[in-house]
């Protein structure tokens, strides 16, 4: 009994120690738009992202072409695919997530949190099937979103330093999530 308390404390420190070493060093996914296309990037058929987002719109082709809009510097395009799907897709956390992206670039930080706290509510209400990552990742995006709000940041292409200082602050907080 007293061995395997102790083996368990040998690796609940460790765990502590391998967090700390590691520190808030994650890097976000793109905090800023970019200027151009990096050339490690692999085009993408644009027209083929629309047909499918058009024709038979769903959770992943709504995401893929949203996502492809706010990489190339227009967010104001995916903000449009995203406000013409249905209620049910704008709730998707994936869907919430780029959605987010897209109102945080055009300058519009408390519209993004609005839409990520709009689908961890969903979540929590099981309106829609979210796995706990999702939830994580969103909960995460909210905690970077409530930073940003709380900084008084608007436009992130404004004040840059801002936004990452406000990174690093979400990254400060340590959330849990329950699991299902």
């Amino acid at each position: 009994m007293r061995s395997g308390l102790l083996f368990t404390n040998g690796i609940f420190l460790a765990g502590i120690l391998a967090v700390l070493t590691i520190g808030p060093g994650t890097q976000s996914k793109r905090l800023l738009p970019a200027d151009a296309t990096p050339a490690t990037e692999t085009p993408v058929d644009m027209a083929a992202l629309e047909s499918a987002a058009s024709l038979s719109p769903t959770v992943d082709s709504i995401v893929a072409l949203a996502s492809a809009y706010v990489d190339r510097g227009q967010p104001g395009l995916a903000s449009a695919v995203i406000e013409k799907a249905p209620r049910a897709i704008q709730l998707d956390p994936r869907v919430a997530d780029v959605a987010a992206r897209a109102l945080f670039h055009r300058g519009r930080a408390r519209q993004a949190l609005a839409a990520v706290e709009d689908a961890l509510d969903a979540c929590d209400a099981d309106a829609v099937a979210c796995r706990s990552w999702q939830v994580a990742k969103a909960r995460r995006q909210a905690a970077f979103l409530q930073e940003v709000v709380a900084a008084g940041v608007e436009d992130p292409m404004a004040d840059p330093a801002a936004v990452r200082a406000a990174y690093e602050r979400s990254t400060q907080k340590v959330g849990l999530v329950a699991m299902r």
